[in-house]
Parts: structure tokens; C-alpha cells; sequence
């Protein structure tokens, strides 16, 4: 039985690692991750976690959906794309709540550091705080949810490519002996 599940374990962290790597790359290279990509590689986690037991399988499938369900907000207001949530939708549900979202704030806090060297070196950062205030208040002041994020008006370069992020996020807690 150990053998079982030290395989099973190994099977998604590996799955999780190649999938990760080449969204990350694809959100690097074309500023967006591939729909069918991440559905292949969420099939393949279905399929792990049923060979376990449909219990299992089933407790991937809630994981994920509450994912996207607590982090759907921040794509209806176009801070994170469709694509980032499912990332964060597959790290969830492959490696649990608790381990996910050590991943998903390595990763977060990896963009953060990037977002702010980039604002810096741009000499761009009070602007953007003067940005982030004024939506903040129009949010409130309108009770509705507003676009933070339209390339039309910030432009493509303003945007952080989340999903390689995740990906530096997952490479340093497998580092840390996740």
C-alpha cells in the first residue's frame, strides 16, 4: 500500500510540474494559457485520483470547483485571468487545499516581487497606487464590479504573466520538501 501511494503521490507532483511548466511558458510566450492544455492535464488528475477511489476522485473535483468558484471574482474584475484560475484550479485540487495555497502564495508572492521591480524600474509604482486607490473608491462609490485590468487602455505590457509565476511557485515548495 505505501508503494501505492508513494507512486500515486509522485505521479501528480510530476503531472502537476510538466503542466505547470509549459502553461508557464505559454503565459510567457503568448501571454495566455491554452483551454485544452489544462483540460488534458485536469482529465489526467481525475484519472490519478479515481484509480485511487471515487472518494478521492471526488474530493479533486470539489477542490477544484471551490477554486474557481472563491477566485472567480478576481477574473469578473480582470485582476487574474481565466486562464490563472485554473491553474490555481489544478494545483488545488492535484495537491489539496493546504499545500495549494502554500503554492498559490509562493507563486503570488513571486509576481508581486516581479510587478513591483517592474514598477520601479519603470518609475511607474505611484501611479499605479494612485490607480489602484481611485478603482478601489469607483468600486465602492458605484456599488458594481468594474474592469481593474483593459488592455485597450493600460496596454499589453502591464500584465504579469501569472501562470509562469505559479509554475516559480510550485518549483520552490517542491524545493522546500513539499
Amino acid at each position: 500500500m505505501f508503494n501505492g501511494m508513494m507512486t500515486h503521490s509522485l505521479l501528480l507532483k510530476c503531472s502537476l510540474l510538466i503542466c505547470l511548466a509549459a502553461a508557464g511558458l505559454w503565459d510567457l510566450w503568448a501571454g495566455r494559457i491554452p483551454n485544452r492544455w489544462l483540460m488534458f492535464w485536469y482529465i489526467i488528475g481525475f484519472g490519478v485520483f479515481v484509480r485511487s477511489s471515487w472518494l478521492a476522485a471526488a474530493g479533486y473535483l470539489v477542490r477544484s470547483v471551490a477554486a474557481v468558484g472563491l477566485l472567480f471574482l478576481f477574473f469578473l474584475c480582470r485582476m487574474i485571468g481565466a486562464g490563472d484560475i485554473k491553474c490555481m484550479a489544478l494545483i488545488c485540487g492535484y495537491l489539496g487545499f493546504s499545500s495549494g495555497l502554500r503554492v498559490i502564495g509562493a507563486g503570488m508572492l513571486m509576481g508581486a516581487g516581479w510587478s513591483l521591480g517592474r514598477l520601479l524600474r519603470r518609475g511607474l509604482l505611484q501611479e499605479r497606487i494612485r490607480y489602484l486607490t481611485a478603482y478601489v473608491g469607483r468600486v465602492f462609490h458605484e456599488k458594481r464590479i468594474i474592469a481593474y485590468y483593459v488592455p485597450e487602455r493600460d496596454g499589453k505590457d502591464v500584465a504579469l504573466p501569472l501562470g509562469f509565476c505559479l509554475f516559480l511557485g510550485l518549483v520552490v515548495s517542491y524545493g522546500y520538501g513539499m
